[in-house]
């Protein structure tokens, strides 16, 4: 990767563990300055504190960036600690189970805070600085961006919408020099203590991946690296993520009857 981080302020949201983390060892092992947030300060902390042993140069602001405020300060943090922001990674993100007409509204709106709204707000706040630099603003979104997928409809239309944003985006500010990209997460490994939420806004543990198809978070951080550094519009990343951006443009009727197939075996987990 060069140099091409070196030096660069990178803000990443939802960095205590998982994606996040892996993303800030990537980018610090190649000299970046990386502003770390996570609603657990103790997490937080922890990653911190991990990654400083290693020599790299992180510091960390604990806050829930679905409040405005705290969204704003994280912003201020970053130019106070590094003078700079070079590039903001909208990672934060909460998944859910369930159908929709057993979804508590109260969760409708959290998934959405935490995977639209938020990441909506922190570029308004960040975009002037952004400008300044000629950074990056990236949104970190899922296979369920591409198309609505049962059972996490409500997690799909939430990034979906990032898709839009993005877009939008992109040419607001074409002459403004700055990159905007989405990156696309396939099947990911998942690191022990992660969550989802269910319909009813209580916490399910995730299980274990495993498999050829399953990518380490270590490969998605490359691959965002990559997004940035290349300044790409559009990741998206694994075997499957790849496989299924192919079927969903070009045979949209064959990952259709997949995904009903899939659907039908799963369906009564859910009832």
């Amino acid at each position: 990767m060069s140099q091409y981080f070196s030096g660069k302020v990178v803000i990443i949201t939802g960095s205590s563990m998982g994606i996040g983390k892996a993303l800030a060892i990537h980018l610090c092992s190649h000299n970046a300055r990386v502003v770390l947030n996570a609603r657990n300060e103790e997490k937080l902390t922890s990653t911190k504190d991990e990654l400083a042993a290693r020599g790299m140069e992180v510091v960390a602001f604990a806050g829930d960036v679905t409040n405005d405020e705290v969204a704003k300060n994280l912003i201020q943090f970053a130019i106070n600690s590094f003078g700079r922001i070079d590039v903001l990674v909208n990672n934060a993100g909460t998944s859910m189970r369930g159908r929709i007409e057993t979804v508590n509204p109260d969760v409708v709106r959290d998934i959405y805070e935490v995977n639209t709204i938020s990441p909506l707000v922190l570029s308004r706040y960040a975009m002037p600085f952004v400008k300044e630099s000629k950074g990056h603003i990236i949104f970190i979104s899922s296979l369920a961006g591409l198309r609505g997928l049962p059972l996490i409809s409500i997690y799909s239309s939430a990034k979906m919408a990032l898709t839009s944003l993005a877009d939008a985006l992109r040419v607001e500010h074409q002459s403004d020099h700055i990159h905007i990209g989405i990156v696309y997460v396939g099947i990911t490994e998942v690191e022990q203590g992660k969550n989802t939420v269910g319909a009813d806004g209580e916490l399910i543990p995730l299980d274990p991946r495993s498999g050829f198809y399953v990518a380490s978070t270590e490969q998605v951080a490359v691959a965002i690296g990559n997004n940035i550094r290349n300044r790409k519009k559009k990741t998206v990343i694994g075997i499957v993520g790849k496989a299924f951006y192919f079927l969903n443009r070009y045979l949209p009727f064959v990952l259709e009857f997949a995904i009903k197939r899939s659907y039908k075996k799963s369906q009564k987990l859910y009832n």
